[in-house]
């Protein structure tokens, strides 16, 4: 009667009909299955689960197991459809319990948490479903959109990314990576119009941003890494240049490495002129030891070395830095101009020490490598007066006349070289025409095409107008050093008028101390108490008195008279 009411449509007279015949078979479980099914035709789910549970109590057969398992989806999915959220997860729950190998009934369980906002719980429960469970390319997009929503953007770029590598065509897929790129390149050029108007930190942010999203682009961390240089986070500008060059696998061809790696170099450079003028010398050494690792063909950083070098007094691995640079650039008039100035400083203390040969060799040198200095010329002059080689100290001293000629020393040196002359007469004489020229060829050999040569004095020209003498050296001022074709902006570490500070501040260090050991000097004169030590105790020993004596001379026989007389 069941089944011929249920064939009819009269579902609810069939249930009755059943009702009776499970009261009287309590035991027969067709018609359990039966009125069960009948109830998912009116939509009662509740119902049709209570009459499979009493099938499962009396046959726990699998294929029962997995009809229960799916009217929980259904009743699950019904109540979702009215918005139910918390009676719809519960039965998705049950259903994936159940049968958890179905990923229909995991997704639904997600689904409820994710509409739930229990998005911690969604994420733990795709996390544990990845672990057994990783070739399928919609976990990895569903856990890509709860990372977006909580704002882990470089979470969410690798899951899509993995979910790419398991189905290049899957269409949401591809679409989140195009949005993700688009997001990354606007952050980008939003960063790059903060940085125009030197919103510096702001563009730090938005450079930032666009790394988080597609933290795929090393040309972003090279962006980044020249912001934190110029804000002076130099340790987080090594890091972005590291990751730069990472992440185009060391690819010397490609033009991001190439940037990545010359801004690297300049990082460790601008790093160490940081370090160097806070006094961190050996710091500056180690890091520009980096740079030059990687380009060995700068003489900037042998130059900044050779600096370093220099302010801790090895003079010997400075003089090896400055000797490297030249040899890359011959013609480069810094390095020239710090070797001629240690030179000079040996040639001084030589002279100090009466050592003239030694101290004219020096001065030598010097000249050789800057002979545009006039004080280098004055002091040769002086150690060849000291060694009787006039005609040598005579040139010289024209040249440094040529050269500088207000100088006061100079002047000084001319009364006795040149005495009863006038400075006119000695500029005008054949001398200075012949130190003229050898100046002149000095010049042109130390620095070819820097500088045009010295002209002649004109015939009323005196030692007031300095129409012709505004410090020949200007002359090659702002046009004789080239930099380097690898690092057009290098910094330095110092300047050659630094340097000049350095020696004269070292010997005023040296002065200072030899002054305050005479003034300051601690009186020979001792004002404390004085207490005498004592003398320790001797007994005295006793004298046995002998026989008195007037302690009378005695004279021989042949001083005394003779006692028989011939009269």
């Amino acid at each position: 009667m069941a089944n011929e009411r249920a064939s009819k449509h009269h579902f609810e007279k069939a249930i009755l009909s059943l009702n009776k015949a499970i009261t009287l078979k309590p035991k027969v479980i067709d018609y359990y299955i039966m009125r069960a099914e009948l109830f998912l035709q009116i939509c009662d789910y509740q119902s049709a689960i209570l009459n499979y549970k009493k099938v499962r109590s009396i046959d726990d057969n699998e294929e029962f197991n997995s009809r229960l398992a799916f009217i929980y989806y259904l009743q699950g999915q019904c109540l979702f459809d009215q918005r139910l959220f918390p009676e719809a997860l519960e039965s998705f729950a049950y259903a994936s319990e159940m049968k958890p190998d179905k990923i229909g009934y995991s997704m639904r369980s997600i689904a409820g948490l994710a509409a739930l906002n229990r998005h911690g719980e969604c994420l733990a429960l795709i996390n544990k479903r990845l672990e057994t469970e990783q070739d399928n390319a919609d976990l990895y997009i569903m856990r890509a959109r709860l990372h977006k929503m909580f704002r882990n953007f470089t979470l969410c770029f690798y899951d899509v990314k993995d979910a790419l590598a398991l189905n290049a065509d899957h269409p949401e897929a591809n679409k989140m990576m195009v949005d993700i790129k688009d997001k990354a390149i606007e952050a980008k050029y939003e960063a790059l119009q903060l940085n125009v108007t030197k919103k510096y930190r702001d563009a730090l942010q938005k450079i930032s941003l666009a790394i988080e999203i597609n933290p795929s682009v090393g040309d972003y961390h090279v962006l980044r890494g020249a912001l934190h240089r110029h804000l002076l986070d130099f340790n987080s500008a090594i890091d972005d240049y590291l990751l730069a060059l990472d992440k185009v696998d060391h690819n010397e061809e490609s033009p991001i490495y190439k940037n990545a790696q010359r801004q690297l170099l300049l990082t460790y450079n601008d790093f160490a002129v940081e370090c160097f003028q806070k006094g961190f010398n050996d710091e500056a050494i180690i890091l520009l030891n980096k740079a030059i690792k990687g380009e060995k063909n700068e003489k900037g950083l042998y130059i900044n070395r050779g600096d370093c070098f220099f302010k801790k007094n090895e003079i010997a691995f400075a003089m090896a830095d400055y000797n490297q640079s030249l040899e890359l650039d011959s013609t480069d008039l810094q390095s020239k101009g710090r070797i001629s100035m240690i030179h000079n400083e040996n040639g001084t203390n030589a002279y100090a020490d009466k050592k003239y040969q030694d101290a004219e060799s020096h001065f030598t040198d010097s000249i050789q490598y800057n002979p545009i200095v006039g004080r280098y010329f004055l002091s040769r002059a002086k150690a060849r007066y000291m060694m009787e080689n006039s005609s040598g100290a005579r040139q010289d001293l024209l040249i440094g006349l040529l050269l500088e000629p207000s100088s006061d020393d100079m002047l000084s040196l001319m009364s006795r070289l040149f005495p009863g002359k006038s400075l006119i007469d000695v500029l005008q004489s054949r001398a200075a025409d012949i130190a003229r020229l050898v100046l002149n060829e000095l010049v042109s050999t130390a620095m070819p095409g820097k500088i045009a040569p010295i002209p002649k004095p004109k015939p009323m020209h005196t030692a007031k107008d300095k129409s012709h003498d505004k410090d020949y050296s200007q002359t090659v001022a702002g046009s004789t050093w080239k930099p380097g074709n690898c690092f057009p902006d290098i910094r330095a570490c110092m300047e050659e008028k630094e340097i000049h500070i350095k020696i004269a501040q070292e010997k005023k260090k040296i002065n200072t101390k030899v002054k305050d050991q005479l003034h300051d000097r601690k009186s020979l004169k001792f004002t404390g108490g004085r207490i005498a030590a004592m003398r320790p105790h001797v007994e005295k020993q006793q004298v046995i008195p002998g026989p008195t004596s007037t302690q009378w001379k005695q004279f021989s026989l042949g001083i005394g008279v003779p006692t028989n007389l011939n009269v």
